[in-house]
């Protein structure tokens, strides 16, 4: 891997008040720790961090070259970058401190290359489930990314940690892990024939049984006037009846 180098002042002040100033003069605060030396406040030029770092893995060794230190330039790896959770903004960067000599923990990112087999002719769809993984190494043998082709994946098919080449470098991710799949397209389900027919004879019968209901109370009406008619027949007939009766 190639190492980056980059030129940073000490500050003596710290505290969210000094550190909000720093930002705002295009400075970034950070801090350098490691298990030999005691922690040191630093601040950076942002334009420059970003000229260095623009295109390049988090986990590159940076030679720090801090203002007013004596001896030779720091080798460090970026532990942590605390970012605002709202505008994303920069806060401050935690370096540390390694030994050239001795192996290192970190995590590294994983990318896959290839159009999976399951993808190109049977229409799946990638699903990774793992960008990072855990190694140890020495800081000279540290692997800007982890590369796996998925070329040869089908529907159904994996890879896990397990099955990951990687040479000079112990992986201490669970090799159980899963870290890209392919998985099955959805399917949207459409209503069968059948659904269809038997929802058009619901639809029927409602309306058969609203014609009996419309068949009835026409009935009925014609019960009603039929009653009707032959009350005004009595009615009449009644009449006549009283008017025989008066005459004799």
């Amino acid at each position: 891997m190639k190492e980056l180098n980059l030129k940073v002042q000490k500050r003596d002040e710290v505290g969210k008040g000094p550190n909000r100033r720093l930002r705002s003069d295009g400075n970034i605060p950070a801090v350098v720790y490691g298990p030999d030396i005691e922690p040191i406040a630093i601040k950076i030029d942002f334009r420059e961090l970003y000229g260095i770092m623009h295109g390049k893995s988090l986990s590159s060794i940076i030679n720090l070259d801090i203002e007013g230190d004596d001896g030779p330039a720091r080798p460090v790896i970026i532990r942590e970058l605390q970012k605002d959770p709202v505008s994303g903004d920069l806060l401050h960067i935690d370096f540390r401190n390694i030994d050239m000599s001795k192996p290192i923990t970190l995590t590294i990112p994983v990318r896959t290359v290839g159009i999976p087999d399951g993808v190109k002719n049977f229409g799946g769809i990638v699903s990774m489930i793992r960008r990072e993984i855990e190694i140890s190494c020495l800081p000279t043998a540290i692997p800007e990314e982890i590369v796996i082709d998925i070329e040869a994946l089908g529907v159904g098919d994996s890879i896990h940690v397990s099955e990951i080449d990687a040479q000079g470098i112990d992986i201490l991710t669970d090799p159980v892990r899963t870290i890209v799949t392919v998985v099955a397209p959805t399917v949207i389900k459409e209503p069968t024939v059948a659904e269809d027919e038997e929802i058009e004879g619901e639809e029927g019968a409602e309306g058969e049984e609203g014609a009996e209901g419309e068949g009835e109370a026409k009935e009925g009406e014609a019960k009603e006037g039929d009653d009707k008619d032959k009350k005004d027949g009595d009615k009449k007939d009644d009449k006549k009846d009283g008017k025989k009766d008066g005459k004799k």
